[in-house]
């Protein structure tokens, strides 16, 4: 009798093969973005931006208020989040520069050997924080560069 369960076919080799209809292949690239809660409506025109942009490539963003739900361990979705993430783009500002978690956001995705992208506004290499000098930096102004290369990034994961 035959079995109930996935459909089955025959591969090239010989061997079976489960079906897999409808399943997408495709898979996400996120982006976490760390920001000052001063600066969150940047950081909501930059997330959108980056989904609105990187729709075809599967790119999403990570943000706190949209990211975190009632009752959640915030520092757990966090972590969980930089881990998963691609990259992580952290917004510099003079809001953002000596806010704790933004630092501990860093340091996090430095540990865990993530693409750090510095997205500055308004602040000079100088006030920036160490840990980010090694890294090249892009101008506010200029985040349409950023974004193109976020995209051929997003599409060579894929």
């Amino acid at each position: 009798m035959p079995s109930k369960s996935k459909a089955r076919k025959q591969g090239p080799s010989g061997k079976k093969k489960t079906a897999n209809k409808g399943v997408s292949k495709k898979r996400n690239y996120l982006v976490f973005i760390s920001h000052s809660t001063n600066d969150r409506w940047i950081a909501r025109q930059i997330s959108y931006l980056l989904e609105a942009k990187g729709r075809r490539c599967g790119v999403k963003t990570f943000l706190d208020e949209r990211g975190i739900g009632v009752g959640d361990s915030i520092p757990e979705t966090i972590r969980q989040n930089i881990e998963n993430c691609n990259e992580f783009l952290v917004l510099l500002t003079r809001n953002s520069i000596d806010r704790p978690w933004v630092m501990i956001e860093i340091s996090a995705a430095w540990g865990q050997r993530k693409r750090i992208v510095a997205v500055i506004d308004k602040v000079t290499p100088e006030e920036m924080p160490e840990i980010i000098l090694p890294y090249k930096a892009v101008d506010l102004n200029d985040l349409d560069d950023y974004i193109d290369q976020l995209l051929e990034r997003a599409r060579g994961s894929r």
